[in-house]
């Protein structure tokens, strides 16, 4: 049996990252915070990209309805953590990983122990979990970290990245604390895709803001990794590159639309305000 050796494992990356920018990931420790519908997808991508530390934090389990997107769900693993699923993937690939891992989730008490020690953070969780995305970016921001963000929206995605010197995330998405949870998930999304082209095709039907469900494809997880790959190569080897909100990059693969943009004002931009006033009035009607 062939044993493993680091260099030999991931050399078809070198030609993209130089030796030495390999041997900076090896030693780089990324945050991930959910390892469910993109976070499992950005543990492996980023394990594959040569990274050779994490904090991986979540605590649901697999179950039926994961498994046509998320990156650990089948037949075997239905039922188990999946923190302990995606750990066993990553540990498969590189077993010479260091991994911190975080299995009841992320709050106010773990969040500095979770940065603690790690180059960048990662959002993978759930678009729903409106109040854990600013505690993260926020806590990252705090201690001079990058994050990354990325969701799926229909057969596309939308990416942001997060940190000093960049819009922050109460200014950019314009979310206050009186809100709805319902206006909150509007405002959050319509951040990463402004000119919301996938609403063009989807449903409304399918989705469900209070229910906390919509449709999400495995097309548009994927294009999410490979956005947030690129977007951590730039964070820990080319900081100076990496687009702070209030840019923005939105790509639907269906319609063949991409935009890469600043967005002025980020959510607070009139034309955004309208927007969102026009998505909540259709997902209003389509919940009737």
């Amino acid at each position: 049996m062939t044993e493993f050796d680091y260099g030999s494992a991931f050399s078809r990356n070198l030609g993209c990252v130089s030796l030495d920018e390999h041997a900076r990931l090896q030693g780089s420790t990324v945050a991930i915070a959910g390892m469910g519908g993109v976070g499992g997808d950005y543990l492996i991508s980023l394990v594959r990209a040569g990274v050779g530390g994490f904090h991986i934090a979540e605590f649901d389990e697999f179950e039926l309805a994961n498994f046509n997107r998320q990156y650990g769900a089948n037949t075997r693993t239905l039922g188990r953590r999946k923190i302990e699923v995606m750990l066993e993937y990553a540990l498969e690939i590189n077993p010479e990983l260091r991994v911190k891992i975080f299995d009841k989730g992320l709050d106010a008490n773990n969040i500095d122990a979770f940065l603690s020690g790690a180059d960048l953070a990662v959002d993978g969780m759930d678009v729903f979990a409106v109040d854990m995305h600013p505690l993260l970016i926020n806590s990252a921001t705090v201690r001079g970290l990058f994050t990354v963000a990325a969701i799926p929206l229909g057969l596309g995605a939308g990416m942001l990245a997060f940190g000093p010197g960049g819009m922050s995330y109460e200014d950019y998405f314009a979310i206050s604390p009186e809100m709805s949870e319902e206006e909150k998930i509007i405002q959050f999304a319509l951040g990463f895709a402004p000119e919301m082209h996938h609403l063009k095709y989807l449903d409304p039907q399918s989705i469900n803001l209070k229910a906390r469900k919509g449709p999400s494809s495995i097309a548009g997880c994927k294009l999410c990794a490979g956005f947030i790959t690129t977007q951590a190569l730039l964070a820990l080897l080319h900081p100076q590159e990496l687009k702070l909100t209030p840019w923005y990059t939105y790509l639907d693969a269906r319609l063949n639309r991409f935009h890469h943009r600043q967005l002025w004002l980020g959510n607070r931009n009139p034309l955004q305000r309208l927007k969102s006033f026009v998505a909540k009035k259709r997902l209003e009607k389509a919940s009737k």
